[in-house]
């Protein structure tokens, strides 16, 4: 009967070696186990014994924590040699207990396993391992009271914590590479202040002094500025300008925009750009102050990104109190807007002064050649050097009793008083003149475009219109006086000048055949 087991303790090197190589491939951890095995005090010879060994918690009953199986073992004078595959996950550091069955007979009492696996593992940190949720372990402790200082590893992030009392004072990141430090990193002896910690092209690192000239920062309180006088500033400690901020500087490029403004709770105001910065906006408290528009051919939109024909357009609903553009002079003179191109070093101006009194207030086109060439004063008055007027005739808005067109002479209507009609019948004293803009001869200056006359009908009594005429009677030849005819509307050659006096429309200037009725030019000029 299988009743003796014997130990020895030679296996320790052959375990070190065997494990290393199994854990650096993540499989499970191997240790080489030595035995004598005896039956009625005589050693056992058998080329092909069968055994199995089991791993438990306990010395009796406990935990199976892992079974080897049958193997067959080869056993020489007693002796046997077996390497022994337990996973990693049966040396958590508690007390295991071998359990060795050598054919159907289990033999007893079982042997403690004494520390040569768990060197094995501690030799490897007892950490690497394949999977993805292995537990958090320690792979230094401070001691056995103190399980909460040390060295730990993470799984779920594969990071190293150096641990005080359970927190993590400094972190190392596997995977993400960073390193962190909750608390306060101290510089040692050496790097005193105005030194920077700076590295060479072989990246190793040292505290040097600062380069001359070099830029240094300093935290006070909650300000931030520079200390060589740069300017900075950002909450200020005296930067004036150069940046400075105080009281809050946002810059948020969220959904694809830019924000800068100032983002107090009562009262928010950005300026931002939107649409990827296709748009520039002033905003305050959800309300749209000023919104820029931009097209990809330069033109720019101030409220509207529709009508964008021009490099700048803008669009408001104006009023007389509400205008569209102001141009505002600090100092008692003029507030000009100016125009000029690349061709000449000349340029006009578009200048207003307000004066002490509205006759004084004076809005000037200026060009720097000529000086003044027109202003027009507060009260309506205009001056301009010379007065050039493209328009054929003078002509002033007339209403009329009689549906009347270009070309038409017309007369006091007496049923009407301050209205025209046709005129009526051949030498006509109440004839005022020829209704303007016959055969596209546009009008020159137009008088009494008074409040409610702007649709009355324009009456040319000066200067060249054409009218219709009569030459049934005689042809009308060029210098010949023009008075009004029978039929109604039309003028015909005056030949008894006597009576023509006072009814006379100005002279032909024009050619028209006898027996025929059309359009003759004449140059008005009433007599």
């Amino acid at each position: 009967m299988l009743n003796r087991l014997q130990i020895f303790g030679l296996s320790a090197i052959l375990a070190v070696a065997s494990l290393s190589g199994a854990w650096a491939q993540g499989v499970a951890q191997a240790f080489t186990y030595q035995g004598s095995l005896r039956q009625g005090g005589n050693p056992v010879t058998n080329p092909s014994q069968p055994m199995t060994f089991r791993i438990y918690n306990a010395l009796t009953g406990g935990t199976l924590l892992w079974n080897s199986g049958a193997i067959t073992v080869n056993v020489q004078n007693g002796l046997f040699t077996v390497q022994l595959n337990a996973p990693a996950t049966v040396w958590t550091g508690a007390d295991r207990f071998l359990e060795i069955q050598v054919g159907s007979t289990t033999l007893s009492p079982r042997v403690r396993i004494n520390p040569t696996p768990y060197a094995n593992t501690a030799t490897l940190l007892n950490m690497f391992q394949s999977g993805t949720t292995n537990p958090d372990r320690m792979v230094i402790t401070h001691s056995p009271g103190f399980t909460d200082w040390g060295l730990q590893y993470r799984d779920s992030d594969d990071s190293f914590h150096f641990l005080g009392g359970g927190v993590s004072m400094f972190r190392v990141g596997l995977f993400d590479g960073r390193v962190e430090i909750p608390g306060t990193l101290r510089i040692p002896t050496g790097a005193a202040a105005g030194r920077v910690l700076t590295s060479n092209a072989s990246g190793d690192a040292s505290w040097q002094d600062l380069p001359a000239g070099a830029s240094a920062w300093t935290v006070s309180g909650t300000n931030i500025y520079n200390s060589n006088t740069g300017n900075v500033g950002v909450g200020t400690n005296n930067p004036t300008v150069k940046l400075e901020v105080k009281g809050g500087l946002l810059v948020d490029s969220s959904a694809g925009n830019l924000r800068i403004g100032y983002p107090s709770s009562s009262n928010q105001w950005y300026f931002a750009t939107l649409n990827g910065g296709a748009d520039l906006m002033l905003w305050e408290n959800a309300a749209n102050r000023l919104r820029v528009f931009f097209q990809a051919g330069g033109n720019i939109g101030i409220g509207t990104q529709t009508l964008m024909s021009a490099r700048l357009n803008v669009a408001t609903d104006s009023t007389i109190d509400n205008a569209t553009l102001r141009l505002h002079e600090s100092a008692n003179d003029f507030a000009r807007l100016e125009f000029t191109n690349t061709n000449t070093a000349r340029k006009w101006h578009i200048a207003g002064l307000i004066g002490s009194a509205v006759a004084n207030d004076r809005l000037n086109f200026w060009n720097s050649s000529a000086g003044d060439i027109m202003s027009i004063r507060g009260d309506g008055t205009v001056a301009v050097k010379v007065l050039e007027i493209t328009g054929a005739d003078l002509a002033e808005k007339f209403p009329t009793t009689d549906e009347v067109e270009p070309g038409m002479v017309v007369e006091i209507d007496p049923d009407n008083p301050g209205h025209l009609r046709k005129a009526q019948g051949a030498y006509n004293r109440r004839v005022v003149g020829v209704v303007a803009g016959a055969n596209g001869l546009s009008k020159g200056i137009v008088l009494g475009n008074l409040e409610g006359s702007e649709s009355h009908t324009p009456i040319a009594m000066s200067g060249r219109v054409w009218v219709y005429a009569d030459a049934a009677e005689r042809a009308i030849e060029p210098g010949d006086f023009l008075t009004t005819a029978d039929a109604p509307g039309y003028a015909m050659a005056a030949d008894d000048l006597a009576k023509a006096q006072g009814a006379i429309i100005g002279k032909a200037m024009t050619r028209l055949e006898k027996g025929k009725t059309g359009m003759v030019l004449v140059l008005v000029n009433l007599q």
